[in-house]
């Protein structure tokens, strides 16, 4: 396998948006395939494949055009408001959800790529993906990951299982909360709800489930100014980072213990990786990743129609490309996360499984049992985890709560 790549979404925007591809002159738009998508996120040796394979496939040719951004915010600033042409779009589950209601996608040809085709996708993701595409008409999953804690056991002294290792007063001064909204509101939510999920656990697991997702979708007033209070009590004396950090504990610079962070950025520093630099760094096996007992969150980020696109069969043949067991592959191993692609996932699956790489040399059992729930999370993990919704109406008091704690 290959070494992964870790999604470093801002290491790319450093100075504004970046184009993939530049060399469309002379060509006209019919022939130009747009995508607007996160930096690092896809391998870009399969834009010339496509092209090949696309003109196999229907005889007519096309260039590819990818611009990437650095938050899935920016869509709606290029699509929304100044309604600009790109095809194909990348968004989180969020987003998608967003997008529909405001009649900004095209419907997927399911004559060309159907998600619901038999034996496609993980079934386990596509439940997912009816949280924000119902239908699944709209959206097509690329990638998925969840979000938990990161801690390094030297400095722990244990395993950690519980919210309260990054909100209670154990680790004070050596954690760690991700710079993004989204991300550290839904962990204060869960963590606020964890006696009102506990309850709901004692009906079963469909009852914690559906309770961790009614915490989501809750943007009551109370429940913001209690997040507004638990992240404001942990504000001073904590590290606010998105990137940074993970890199710190991988090299065992300084005191954080404990940290709020993605999967794929997990398991990125846990194994031989690359840093920032481009140097090869040999990976922390003393870091261990959880989704904590009270509940977290599954997400995937999509490829989606842009209701302003110009070349929709392109768009849709480009989908079905991502779809295809080899490049769902290579970009699963460039971008550091796992496809939900039935195929890509069972043979990533056995190539980490049967430490093809030799990472495991040396550790415990337990240490990759971790590592692989980490990486393909278990039924049971998925079960405790809830999906991020549009705030609709509440967007904007999410957001002054926000911007209050980072003031």
């Amino acid at each position: 396998m290959k070494k992964l790549i870790c999604v470093l979404l801002c290491l790319a925007m450093l100075t504004g948006l970046v184009t993939v591809f530049a060399g469309c002159s002379g060509i006209s738009r019919e022939e130009l395939l747009k995508i607007y998508l996160p930096g690092e996120y896809i391998d870009e040796s399969i834009f010339e494949d496509f092209e090949k394979w696309y003109e196999e496939q229907t005889g007519s040719k096309v260039k590819v055009q990818a611009t990437t951004f650095e938050a899935v915010e920016n869509i709606l600033s290029k699509v929304e408001k100044s309604k600009e042409d790109y095809d194909l779009l990348c968004p989180s589950d969020y987003m998608v959800e967003y997008l529909i209601k405001k009649n900004l996608l095209l419907e997927v040809d399911k004559s060309i790529i159907d998600v619901e085709q038999d034996g496609l996708f993980k079934p386990e993701y596509l439940e997912t993906a009816r949280q924000y595409d119902p239908d699944l008409k709209f959206s097509v999953p690329y990638m998925y990951g969840t979000l938990g804690l990161v801690y390094d056991i030297t400095m722990t002294g244990k395993k950690l299982t519980s919210w309260e290792s990054l909100f209670g007063n154990e680790f004070e001064g050596k954690r760690s909360i991700k710079d993004s909204m989204r991300d550290a509101y839904a962990a204060a939510c869960i963590y606020n709800a964890r006696v009102e999920i506990a309850a709901a656990a004692l009906n079963g697991v469909d009852a914690k489930k559906a309770k961790i997702q009614e915490v989501f979708e809750d943007t009551r007033t109370d429940t913001i100014n209690d997040a507004y209070n638990t992240l404001k009590a942990i504000k001073e004396g904590s590290v606010w980072d998105v990137d940074n950090v993970k890199f710190d504990m991988a090299s065992n610079i300084g005191d954080v213990a404990v940290a709020l962070m993605w999967s794929c950025d997990a398991g990125h520093i846990m194994k031989t990786y690359e840093d920032e630099d481009g140097n090869e760094q040999a990976g922390n096996r003393n870091l261990w990743y959880v989704v904590p007992e009270e509940g977290g969150n599954v997400y995937i980020d999509n490829f989606v129609i842009s209701a302003y696109a110009k070349n929709v069969k392109a768009a849709d043949y480009f989908l079905k490309f991502l779809c295809t067991k080899d490049i769902a592959i290579r970009n699963s191993e460039y971008a550091g996360c796992i496809s939900p692609i039935v195929e890509a996932y069972d043979e990533l699956y056995a190539s980490y499984d049967e430490d093809e790489d030799g990472m495991f040399e040396g550790v415990s059992a337990d240490w990759k049992a971790m590592f692989m729930d980490a990486m393909f999370p278990s039924i049971e993990t998925l079960n405790r985890c809830g999906v991020m919704k549009d705030f609709g109406d509440g967007q904007s008091a999410v957001v002054d709560m926000w911007s209050n704690i980072r003031a």
